[in-house]
């Protein structure tokens, strides 16, 4: 997957360095899921991102790995008694201290973070080493290296891919993806950035650490590297039809239809090629993922020759966090890779500087189209990015992310006022903000959905802005709203903050800086503070990028036809490329394919590979203490309390029932969320509420939430959630904000409202084609039960429809009027229920402040209800109700979007949490996703696929997919192969490991008991699940594949995809019209 920058109207990081990395795709668990942003600079409020971009002697241990052996270790004493968090033994190593072919080089303390950062380097290979000590259980390593290419072939991209293929030690077909089922990992992935990839993992196992430790080691290093496997995951010509030549000749390749997918997506289109003009000359000018059009270029030797010149222990940088002892990381290392090279001064991956331009330049481009093209007068995307300077100051990218958020970031910032507000532009262009991810930094601005006669005013505007800003300056209270979110930031405890530090790192560090110097990021607010009180500070900044000639002015115009002409070109291609081949050319891409074919169905020996065994999984399920009591001066509200180190932060969320409310205002409710903390409330007008919520509130959201029973699938709690969390000593003043929010919001605003609207909508509209799966399965699940009808109409292609429609109908009047009755609806203290979350000496003050916060609400008893489930009711989406719809087109529903690829779901009932075939339906759902892994994706190309379960629902998908009705197959086939006695008791150890690597991944206090509580889980609920997903057996799988699955009519697939898709003649579809 690759994971470019998306737009956010409340500014984004902008191209962050993991937002701009190609991923590997695999698995990012629930607690890492955000791993890819920066913990440096990344200030979290109103659910958007602020800029960021980004001892004692181990004993002796044998690390020699046998055939068919569980750990890597012979000796598992060693992991007998191992004192972990802050009881785990300190490191007593000093600066020149020699250990297992390490040198120390540097030892910091950094207090802010409690964490004592060790610096290494390996004596013979001069690789580098930093090792982070702290009492994080969710241990977390990573070895990157340089990667800088020279086109945009993707090599960096593909070898990323290859070298998880097979190895030395595991000559397995597929060693990284069968890890993800044999370990308990909490996160593995691998990322190709543009200037270096990197290889991470994480777990709370010891054991489970050195397994995949040894994995990782022998794929970067000692990869098999087959051409079979870079014709696979790179590219390869192959007929349509296997065996006959005179079938079409197609690409084929994994990343090639990766990539394809990637670049379909507008935001990501223009992100790319905005860099890639803006450092001419360096390896930032080619697309390090690889361009469809580029990537069959690139040979098999090449790549090998790139893997032989990057990744070498010379050009190599090792991570560890955590609190196992990394003595035992240094010599595992060095045994098992380092020891096994020599120093190679030769390499040379240094990164060229972009020579400076004298005089700004423009150029001009066409862009795949937005999913729908409802404004066709404003069709043009613009920005003007500027090269500020070598990213090695901690100091100067902190003041230049701070700068970004004041020029940028929500209502109260100049240029959102010029810009958005104006109504010049819809949103901001994918590149805009601060970016300090490559060598040299940048920063940019501009907009999407600008109409071709306002492009020249939309550049005026910006460069006056910033002329503006340098000579007023910004607001004092502006100014601390931002500080105040970075302070917040360093305070609020992560699960997965070892993991963000693998991408923050790493850009800095590749090109010599020191890899610590960020994490003392108080120090650098210190400075800052001290620069801001002399004055001008952020003024001379501004001035800075102004002189500053070497300016990038892009445009680009949306057109329908460049991904049609792009395909045209690719067909006119191949059927040169076949006219031009030789019978003995035509047969070897007949026995090519053949041979791959029967290579990806051999049934491979995985036993090589180390693996935890199921009676490493914890039995017991944990508890979280929790208090339950009622809030008896507001109405006694329930109220739950943890008692949890906070560190200083306490944090609030509250459920406000809403099935009684009104049906007609329901599908209203998602707007009402997004637009409460935007419109003004009491005395601050929208401008001044944006201000006072950053200056006093360090996490603030308002969403809809839909939760199912956990025994019983009609059940459903229809509720409006609401997020916050503060620093302690604000407490008091948080409370004051979100009372005066709830009930003395600003509605009243209709030309605020329509700006909003039109904001929202083009926003929305733009990150379709990235979200295509997920619309896909909402689509898809929203057929059998309330929760996913209503989850259909409040996040799906529904609500797409009805922003669509109440902009394009301009009854801005009738809109406030819904959004005032929901308003009044929920100020109703005998709909809600609460849970704080603070440390022990904290809850008084904070019980308080919440009980002083409710008083004003009223309480009218209104009675909670179970909403019955209608199916004639969904989705009035379809096309025109006049026409017949047929049973098929009834399960089959289709969107058509500017994609080459496509995005697939198909849905089965399913049972409640509690259900007794709940635990062997998800275990099911794992072993299937191994069959669809090897059809869809090995065989396929397409990105990813497979099954899961949730929420009620079995869902099948596959994504990136250039196939239809081979997926479609796949999904059946995999169901007959379930019942064919093919599940292995492997599969089924497999599955368990995958699905508690997930329910048992770590959390942070502020998460903890959340989930439980919304769905009304108990301990005994989540013992009892426990305990069946321990206790599955062969026969049952089957069972429930055939109670479930086979000849079940009863099934939804939704596909999003490319309306020219010759497959789609195959079926009669519901053609979706929003």
């Amino acid at each position: 997957m690759i994971r470019l920058c998306k737009n956010i109207k409340t500014i984004k990081p902008c191209v962050n360095k993991i937002n701009r990395a190609t991923h590997h795709g695999l698995k990012v668990s629930s607690s890492s899921s955000s791993s890819s942003t920066s913990p440096l600079f990344n200030n979290n409020n109103n659910g958007h991102h602020f800029n960021k971009r980004f001892f004692i002697s181990a004993p002796q241990i044998n690390t020699t790995l046998k055939p068919n052996q569980t750990y890597v270790f012979e000796n598992q004493d060693v992991f007998n008694n191992i004192k972990r968090g802050k009881d785990r033994n300190k490191l007593n190593l000093k600066v020149g201290d020699e250990v297992h072919g390490f040198k120390v080089i540097k030892i910091r303390e950094v207090p802010e973070r409690q964490f004592k950062t060790y610096q290494l380097e390996h004596m013979n290979t001069g690789a580098k080493y930093l090792h982070i000590d702290c009492e994080d259980t969710n241990n977390v390593f990573s070895v990157t290296f340089k990667t800088i290419p020279k086109d945009s072939t993707g090599v960096a991209h593909i070898l990323e891919h290859t070298t998880l293929c097979g190895s030395k030690k595991y000559p397995v077909r597929d060693p990284f993806f069968n890890m993800l089922k044999r370990s308990l990992n909490t996160y593995m992935n691998a990322w190709t950035a543009p200037d270096h990839t990197s290889y991470p993992f994480g777990t709370q196992d010891p054991k489970d650490y050195y397994n995949l430790l040894s994995v990782y080691l022998d794929a970067t290093f000692f990869p098999n590297l087959g051409e079979q496997d870079f014709r696979q995951e790179g590219h390869r010509l192959e007929f349509e039809e296997l065996e006959n030549s005179q079938s079409p000749l197609k690409f084929k390749g994994i990343v090639f239809n990766e990539m394809k997918g990637a670049l379909s997506d507008p935001s990501s289109f223009y992100a790319e090629v905005s860099q890639q003009h803006l450092y001419p000359g360096t390896t930032y000018s080619h697309n390090s993922g690889g361009e469809p059009n580029d990537i069959p270029s690139l040979t098999y030797q090449q790549l090998k020759d790139f893997h032989a010149k990057h990744y070498h222990p010379s050009n190599s940088y090792f991570f560890s966090y955590g609190d196992l002892n990394p003595i035992n990381h240094f010599k595992f290392i060095n045994e098992n890779s380092l020891s096994k090279f020599k120093k190679d001064s030769n390499i040379n991956t240094t990164v060229n500087k972009v020579k400076r331009w004298s005089e700004p330049k423009r150029i001009h481009l066409k862009c795949p189209p937005s999913a729908m093209d409802i404004n066709p007068e404003k069709k043009f995307k613009f920005s003007i990015s500027i090269l500020h300077k070598e990213n090695k100051d901690l100091f100067e990218s902190l003041s230049m992310h701070m700068l970004s958020n004041l020029l940028l970031r929500g209502s109260n910032t100049p240029m959102y006022q010029a810009l958005l507000e104006s109504g010049l532009v819809l949103d901001y262009s994918p590149n805009t903000g601060f970016d300090d991810n490559l060598l040299e930094s940048s920063f940019s601005v501009g907009g999407i959905g600008i109409k071709k006669e306002d492009l020249e005013k939309v550049e005026r505007v910006i460069i006056e802005t910033l002329e503006k800003s340098s000579n007023d300056g910004f607001a004092s209270d502006v100014i601390e709203s931002i500080l105040h979110q970075y302070e917040f930031a360093q305070k609020d405890v992560s699960a997965s903050f070892g993991l963000k530090l693998v991408g923050s790192l790493s850009s800095n560090w590749i090109h010599g800086g020191d890899p610590v110097d960020p994490l003392f990021l108080n120090d650098a607010i210190s400075q800052l503070r001290k620069e801001i009180e002399k004055g001008g500070f952020f003024e001379s900044k501004i001035k800075e990028l102004l002189n500053n000639p070497h300016r990038l002015y892009i445009t680009m115009e949306n057109d329908e036809n460049l991904q049609k002409e792009d395909q045209e070109k690719e067909l006119e291609k191949l059927e040169k490329i076949k006219s031009q081949l030789t019978q003995q050319q035509t047969q070897e891409i007949i026995d090519v394919a053949k041979d791959l074919q029967f290579r990806q169905n051999q049934i491979q020996d995985v036993s090589v590979l180390p693996k935890i065994n199921i009676c490493d999984i914890e039995k017991q399920q944990a508890k979280i203490d929790h208090i339950d009591t009622k809030l008896s001066s507001s109405g006694d509200v329930p109220l739950r309390i943890l008692d949890l180190p906070t560190n200083g932060i306490s944090y609030f969320r509250s459920t406000i029932d809403i099935s009684s409310m009104d049906p007609k205002l329901k599908p209203y409710v998602p707007m009402f969320c997004s637009l409460i903390d935007e419109m003004g409330a009491a005395e601050f007008d929208y401008k001044q509420l944006d201000t006072e919520i950053n200056l006093h509130i360090g996490k603030f959201s308002i969403s809809p939430l839909i939760t199912m029973g956990h025994s019983d699938l009609d059940y459903t709690q229809e509720r409006i959630y609401i997020k916050g969390a503060a620093l302690n000593n604000n407490l008091m003043k948080m409370f004051s904000i979100l009372q005066k929010i709830l009930l003395e919001n600003k509605w009243n605003n209709p030309d605020l409202l329509k700006n909003l609207l039109n904001q929202k909508q083009a926003s929305v509209i733009e990150g379709i084609p990235s979200s295509g799966l997920s619309y896909a399965k909402i689509l898809s699940s929203s057929k059998f039960s309330r929760a996913g009808q209503l989850s259909e109409q409040w996040s799906g292609l529904s609500q797409v429809r009805l922003i669509n429609e109440i902009v394009s109908s301009n009854d801005i009047n009738s809109l406030i009027d819904k959004l005032l009755k929901i308003n009044e609806f929920i100020l109703d203290r005998s709909l809600m229920k609460c849970l704080i979350t603070t440390e022990k000496e904290n809850i008084s003050n904070l019980e308080n402040n919440l009980s002083n916060f409710l008083k004003p609400f009223s309480n009218k008893n209104t009675p909670i209800i179970v909403n019955s489930f209608n199916n004639n009711d969904n989705n009035n989406n379809s096309k025109e109700s006049a026409t017949t719809t047929t049973e098929e087109e009834k399960r089959l529903n289709f969107f058509p979007i500017p994609a080459t690829v496509n995005y697939i779901s198909k849905t089965y009932q399913a049972v409640p949490y509690t259900h007794e075939d709940s635990a062997p339906i998800q275990i099911l759902t794992k072993v299937l996703s191994e069959f669809l892994h090897k059809e869809i994706r090995e065989k396929g190309g397409a990105y990813g696929g497979g099954s899961s379960v949730d929420s009620g629902v079995i869902s099948f998908y596959s994504y990136r997919d250039p196939n239809l009705v081979k997926t479609l197959d796949a999904f059946d086939q995999s169901i007959q192969w379930s019942l064919d006695n093919k599940i292995t008791l492997e599969n089924i150890e497999n599955a368990q490991l995958s699905i508690f690597s997930d329910f048992d991944s770590p959390e942070s206090p502020s998460n903890k008991g959340v989930g439980e509580w919304m769905r009304d889980i108990t301990n005994e609920m989540k013992q009892t699940r426990r305990n069946n997903l321990l206790s599955i057996t062969k026969p049952k799988l089957e069972e429930m594949a055939s109670k479930y699955l086979f000849n079940n009519q009863n099934n939804y697939t939704t596909v999003l995809g490319s309306k020219d898709n010759q497959e789609l003649n195959k079926f009669t579809w519901n053609n979706i019209n929003v």
